[in-house]
Parts: structure tokens; C-alpha cells; sequence
């Protein structure tokens, strides 16, 4: 039998100073959300409001002075969610060279990264292509974007060697400089950067031999069979232990002035009947692809959480033809329990197929960042 899961849901969303937005707040009664306005209305601000609650940053830009909003000095963002049978309060707020608060029911998170992993959400956007195209930073964050939601020790470990990475590389960097080289001031970032790498070493392996079946599922039923699609781990860890790796590689790391071994540096391809699909894969079939990779995360996240995630998705027609997005709406109606938020610019297209799959859901007119719900 499944596990029987939760659901997470937003009743009220209200923003201050955010981007686009003086001043705004509203109320939520469907499982499908629709914000629906021509380009630079303001629909996306208001899906990069909800990733800000569940991540505790934009999904575009990692600057938080950027998205307060022009002439401000302080911007928030409040969102009050069910999350299962409990309420949850969350508020983020910050000013221009001070750091970001982030609040659950009024009490202050010790540190943003406690936070993560209480609201899983999966965001689709038109931008998301850069996941194949792109080089291979994008695809760890994928990785560690997922890992990091289902395994607060992951998220853990993955801090602490980025740390680590980065104390040695201004170790690097500094002997480089002056020409002198003490191998006991390497090894304690050495001993850090392996304990931690071998740890995420074997979740990231872990996580890709299970989630190849569930994506593969996903991306069968998304485009008929057609193909068959396939991931490939590559990592240094495979060559034998870190900490050996790194000794051996020391003379070429301060030649360089960084470190070149370890797992900052893994990859994962994307293959399609055994050929790189970012190489050789048509736009339809890497668009497929990636849809089916967000929608294989989300599946992964329902099952390792018991929670069903929120989805947000931007502008699907911007970069998806008719059929795709016919496919991708078709699959949430059927696979999908949890809380929908979508953006369209045309002011019909998306009503009229959500109401062909009997799900209730609520059409919200954005323009010129004004929010007003469309009655019937």
C-alpha cells in the first residue's frame, strides 16, 4: 500500500516592497492557481515570492537587494500554509546591507539552512533549459537542490565542504603568492573536504541509480515511448578515496590555485537512446527531457517527504509547444495531488484544458503588478 500523503497548502500570500509589488495580499481557496497577464505584468514575482518561502531565495537571482522594490529600503514576504493538518506562518524578510530573517510562526530560524526541506516545491520555468545546455554547476544544483529538501544531513555536509573548499582555495591562492608551501596547514581541509565529499559522494550516487527509474517512467508517459532516457554519474570519487586524490594532486593545485579534485567538480550527462541529448537531442526532445526530469523531482520529493510539493509553473507556452504543455497538464491531473500555481499571458488557454481535467481551480488577472480574482 502507499503512503498516504500531505499536502502542503498556500491560503494567503502577502508581499511587501517585493520587485514589482508596493503592497499586496491574497487569499487562495483551489488547488490550482492561475495568474494570467501579458508579458512583465508580474505573474512570475509572484511564483518567485512562494520559492522564496520554500527555499528562503529567488529562484532566478541570489542577490536579495535586487528584489526589493525600486525606491525601497526593506522588502518581505509572508505566506501562511497547511502544511498536513498544521498551520505553518513563514515570513522572510530583509533591508538593503543586512542580513535576511526568516521566521516560521514568529520565531526566528538560527540559521536559513534549517528552514529547507519543510515546503518542498518544484519550479518549472522557461529558463530551465539551461539544465542541459549549460555547463555542469547547473546540474549539481539540480541534484543538490532535491538531495538537499528529502536530507537535512546532506544539506549539512554539502555546507561544510563548500566551506572547506573554500578555506583551502585562499590557502591555495595565498601560498601561491608568497612561494612557500606548509603541507600541515592543507590537511585539516583535506581531512574536511573528505569526510564530507565521500558522505555526499555516496547520497548523490545513491539518489541517481533511483531516481534514472523514476524518471524514466515519467519521461515514457510524458512522450509515448518513443525513447529511452538515461543519466550517467561521473565523479572523481570513483578513482579512489579523496583524501588520497587530493594529496597527489597538490604541486598541480597550487600551480593552479585551486582545487581540482573532489566533488565540486561531478557531473551528470544526459543521454537519449544513448546519445548526449545537450549534443544531438532536437528542441522537442530536449524540452521533453527537462520537463520530465522536474516532474521525476517532484515524484522523488512526494515519496521521500510524505509530502506532496507545490508546483510552480512559468510561462509553459514560452518555450512549449500545445502538445507538450497538453501532456504535462494531462500528467498533473492524473499523477498529481498537490497544490498547482501557474502563469500563462494568454487569459484563456490554460482554463480551458485544467477544465477538462477535473481540477478545481481559481483565475487570478494580473496587470501592471495589480492582482484581481476573475469571478465567473
Amino acid at each position: 500500500m502507499e503512503p498516504v500523503n500531505r499536502d502542503i497548502r498556500l491560503n494567503r500570500l502577502s508581499l511587501y516592497q517585493f520587485k514589482s509589488y508596493p503592497e499586496v495580499s491574497l487569499e487562495f481557496d483551489h488547488a490550482v492557481v492561475c495568474f494570467l497577464g501579458h508579458n512583465g505584468a508580474g505573474k512570475t514575482n509572484l511564483l518567485d515570492a512562494i520559492h522564496y518561502l520554500s527555499f528562503s531565495k529567488s529562484y532566478f537571482h541570489n542577490v536579495d537587494a535586487a528584489h526589493i522594490a525600486t525606491g525601497g529600503e526593506e522588502s518581505a514576504i509572508t505566506g501562511e500554509f497547511i502544511r498536513g493538518e498544521f498551520p505553518e506562518l513563514i515570513t522572510c524578510a530583509w533591508r538593503k546591507n543586512q542580513r535576511k530573517v526568516l521566521k516560521r510562526n514568529h520565531k526566528e530560524y538560527d540559521k536559513l539552512s534549517q528552514h529547507i526541506g519543510l515546503l518542498p516545491a518544484v519550479m518549472i520555468t522557461p529558463y530551465d533549459v539551461e539544465l542541459i545546455l549549460e555547463g555542469s554547476e547547473t546540474r549539481r544544483r539540480f541534484i543538490d537542490a532535491t538531495l538537499s529538501q528529502v536530507s537535512p544531513v546532506y544539506l549539512d555536509h554539502l555546507l561544510q565542504y563548500n566551506q572547506a573548499l573554500q578555506q583551502r582555495n585562499a590557502l591555495l591562492k595565498q601560498s601561491g603568492k608568497s612561494g612557500s608551501h606548509h603541507e600541515a596547514l592543507f590537511e585539516p581541509w583535506d581531512h574536511r573536504l573528505s569526510h564530507h565529499g565521500e558522505a555526499i559522494f555516496n547520497q548523490r550516487k545513491e539518489f541517481v541509480e533511483s531516481f534514472q527509474t523514476l524518471f524514466e517512467t515519467v519521461y515514457l508517459h510524458i512522450t509515448g515511448g518513443k525513447e529511452t532516457p538515461s543519466l550517467k554519474y561521473l565523479t572523481d570519487l570513483e578513482d579512489g578515496p579523496l583524501l588520497t586524490q587530493l594529496t597527489a594532486c597538490i604541486q598541480k593545485d597550487r600551480m593552479l590555485e585551486r582545487t581540482t579534485k573532489g566533488i565540486h567538480k561531478d557531473e551528470i550527462e544526459f543521454y537519449l537512446d544513448h546519445r548526449m541529448i545537450k549534443r544531438f537531442g532536437s528542441q522537442g526532445q530536449q524540452k521533453s527531457f527537462l520537463i520530465s526530469l522536474k516532474l521525476a523531482q517532484l515524484m522523488y520529493l512526494r515519496e521521500k517527504t510524505g509530502l506532496n510539493p507545490l508546483l510552480l509553473l512559468d510561462d509553459l507556452y514560452d518555450k512549449l509547444d500545445e502538445s507538450r504543455v497538453n501532456n504535462l497538464l494531462h500528467w498533473i491531473g492524473e499523477f498529481h495531488r498537490g497544490q498547482i500555481f501557474i502563469t500563462d499571458t494568454h487569459p484563456d488557454r490554460i482554463p480551458a484544458l485544467l477544465s477538462g481535467l477535473n481540477l478545481s481551480f481559481e483565475l487570478w488577472d494580473v496587470e501592471d503588478s495589480k492582482v484581481v480574482k476573475r469571478t465567473a
